[in-house]
């Protein structure tokens, strides 16, 4: 008997872990970096704890392999309902709704459909409020044109059993082929994105044209929906804002981790040429030999070399453009750029 199982959408996974890592990570370095008590401290501990709930759920999501929902000749199966199978003969009418933009196929069954469990009688009419059923599909978590599901399962509950099948077969061909075209999706938007992140760094102007776009989609995203909830215009613009969104976090941690190791060269840097004044009674005149006695690895050599070393008579002063074309030096008292 040919079934066509639906599965859980890595993306989904992919998605809330790729929202919540990066705020797990900011937590983490501000409670590092911050000095116990303060303010900024708390605060770390709290987008630490907060985001870091998100990793659990986003892991868990990618190693389900368990299939959510399960079609066969004979019936449907979803593993939300907590039901047994619904057989094609019990389904009177289905239909597709968006709660809270959370995507339900609502079935309305026969008296012949026996539920394992009565729902609650507030559910039940917190059910009827939004016009959904005692029985819903959530379509939430797989990736699947969610119109031509309730198309294929109004069409198939309709048909002989003996056409059923190759009904099946059809449209688990299709959904074949709709893989393949996500996947070259998923590298444009992959592209679209290093070439946002290199405009954001080479431009600051460019930055801020892309956080407006971003607000822009995402305002279009949350409050748009066209005349039948389901506009191109929308769905692209929930796209252009989650890769403005991802954009901003990558901007953030990239400027972070750069500060974080031009702050570790320039405590190191200063030491050995600490040390070059002690052993020969004054300062370097280039401190090229010194860079190459630091041991640094491929993104610290590059960091490395855009310090300007200039000697003074009786001192010396370190520079350095940082990404937002800021430029700073290195206090060596207080070990921090300014």
């Amino acid at each position: 008997m040919t079934e066509l199982k639906l599965y859980k959408s890595n993306s989904k996974g992919i998605k809330i872990l790729a929202l919540c890592l990066p705020f797990v990570l900011i937590g983490v370095w501000m409670i590092s970096e911050k000095q116990n008590g303060t303010f900024d401290y708390y605060m770390g501990w709290f987008i630490a704890s907060f985001f870091g709930l998100g990793i659990p759920v986003s892991i868990f999501t990618l190693l389900d392999k368990r299939p959510q929902i399960i079609i066969n000749e004979n019936g449907i199966w979803d593993r939300t309902t907590k039901q047994k199978e619904i057989k094609w003969e019990q389904i009177k009418e289905c239909y597709l709704i968006d709660i809270y933009n959370q995507k339900f196929i609502s079935i309305v069954v026969n008296e012949t459909f026996v539920f394992k469990k009565n729902a609650f009688s507030w559910l039940n009419k917190l059910n009827k409020y939004v016009g959904a059923q005692e029985l819903n599909i959530n379509l939430s978590q797989i990736k699947i044109d969610e119109n031509k599901l309730t198309d294929f399962i109004n069409n198939i509950r309709m048909s002989d059993k003996n056409l059923r099948n190759n009904q099946i077969k059809n449209f688990n061909s299709n959904l074949t082929l709709n893989k393949a075209s996500n996947t070259q999706k998923y590298i444009t938007y992959l592209l679209i994105l290093i070439c946002m992140l290199i405009a954001s760094l080479a431009n600051f102007y460019a930055f801020w044209v892309i956080m407006i776009t971003m607000g822009i989609g995402g305002f279009i995203a949350r409050w748009y929906r066209g005349t039948n909830n389901n506009s191109n215009l929308r769905k692209y613009a929930e796209r252009l804002a989650y890769l403005g969104f991802t954009n901003m976090v990558l901007i953030v941690l990239i400027f972070k981790t750069y500060d974080y190791t031009a702050n570790n060269i320039g405590i190191k840097l200063t030491n050995k040429i600490e040390t070059y004044k002690t052993e020969n009674g004054n300062y370097p005149n280039e401190i090229k030999t010194l860079k190459e006695k630091l041991n640094l690895n491929l993104i610290e050599k590059y960091i490395a070399d855009k310090i300007v070393y200039k000697k003074l008579e009786n001192e010396y002063i370190l520079e350095l453009k940082f990404l937002n074309h800021n430029l700073k030096e290195f206090d060596t008292e207080i070990k921090e750029w300014y």
